[in-house]
């Protein structure tokens, strides 16, 4: 299943999570986002949790938390 974070495609498995595409995207931004750094959201501005469901296609986007 191809799904894309800031318009980079990754290939990932068919019922991966969103943390399961972001490790495979980068292993900095996955720490980034379990340490409450920042989230991604959908192509629709929706916000989506570490444990949200993918699906072929997705375009996420990394949002990064401001101070």
């Amino acid at each position: 299943m191809r799904i894309y974070i800031d318009h980079t495609p990754i290939e990932t498995f068919k019922g991966a999570r969103l943390a399961d595409a972001l490790l495979s995207y980068s292993k900095e931004a996955y720490k980034q986002l379990q340490l409450k750094q920042i989230w991604l959201e959908d192509e629709r501005g929706n916000r989506m949790e570490a444990d949200g469901r993918l699906w072929e296609g997705i375009e996420l986007f990394i949002k990064h938390k401001t101070k």
